[in-house]
């Protein structure tokens, strides 16, 4: 007798699993060669994090109308472009949180259909930071104009969405949130616990483009120079594996860590030179 529909879809999240353990365990490896082979300087990353302060600090306006981006990125610079790159976010742990109450942090996730039955049980947790849940179905209902949706995009820090509909999103909330890398991480809704949907608040959200750079969210200027200095070791260390783990790609791929603002030009706090480059200086 032939499989029938629920032995196929038992099967293949069986087989996809599998594939995420592998990838799991091959960026791990990567990880830790990466520790070895790159060693970033404390002192010079928060060198330039206090310069960046410094000028976030002499172009700071309290005028209500000049709305300006808080954040503090990691920007990492490679030589080539990827063959292979993911749109899908991936999970970057931070020693200190950039999305919490005191910054008014807001969460939305988009749920499968019927929502009612997720969005009652998000509302008997204590889960500050989720502040909608819309359904899947009501995406095009509820944001049916680029202005609709484009107003969503900016009314929530971060969204997540049930990964039964991540595949399907690309229509109901348009172009913006894919052109400006802000699409949503998927979580295992089923069985969800309070602990997992607050421990969201603890990660910044990377999406691999098509390179040459890739900037990621690290700290907020409201933040201690030690503070965001420590995330952005702890997310160097975590990022650069996602993004070399990739076909044809190495740690000879890299050629600089920045940190920068929005509005601010990228300062270098590592630099890797090629082998080209090396020969020249040794010729000197």
């Amino acid at each position: 007798m032939g499989k029938n529909i629920e032995q196929e879809e038992v099967e293949k999240k069986q087989t996809k699993e599998q594939a995420l353990t592998i990838k799991k365990n091959r960026i791990a490896k990567i990880g830790k060669s990466i520790r070895k082979l790159v060693v970033l300087d404390q002192k010079q990353i928060k060198k330039a994090i206090n310069a960046l302060l410094k000028f976030r600090e002499s172009t700071h306006s309290d005028n209500i109308l000049d709305i300006k981006d808080d954040f503090i990125y990691l920007e990492i610079v490679l030589n080539k472009l990827p063959i292979k790159y993911s749109l899908r976010p991936v999970q970057i742990k931070l020693p200190n949180a950039i999305y919490n109450q005191e910054m008014n942090s807001k969460f939305c996730i988009i749920s499968t259909n019927p929502q009612r039955q997720f969005k009652d049980q998000i509302c008997e947790f204590d889960i500050p930071l989720i502040q909608k849940v819309i359904g899947y179905g009501k995406l095009n209902k509820k944001f049916p104009t680029y202005t609709d949706k484009r107003k969503l995009f900016y009314e929530y820090d971060q969204f997540f969405c049930d990964e039964k509909v991540y595949g399907n999103l690309s229509k109901g909330l348009g172009k913006i949130f894919y052109d400006r890398k802000k699409i949503p991480f998927p979580i295992n809704c089923e069985n969800i616990t309070q602990e997992v949907l607050n421990d969201l608040s603890n990660y910044t959200y990377f999406i691999q483009g098509n390179g040459p750079v890739y900037t990621v969210k690290i700290g907020r200027v409201a933040q201690t120079s030690d503070q965001i200095t420590q995330n952005v070791l702890s997310a160097a260390y975590e990022v650069l594996p996602n993004i070399l783990q990739e076909k044809g790609m190495s740690l000879s791929c890299l050629r600089q860590l920045n940190v920068r603002l929005s509005n601010s030009i990228s300062l270098p706090f590592y630099s890797r030179l090629s082998v080209r480059e090396i020969e020249a200086w040794k010729n000197q």
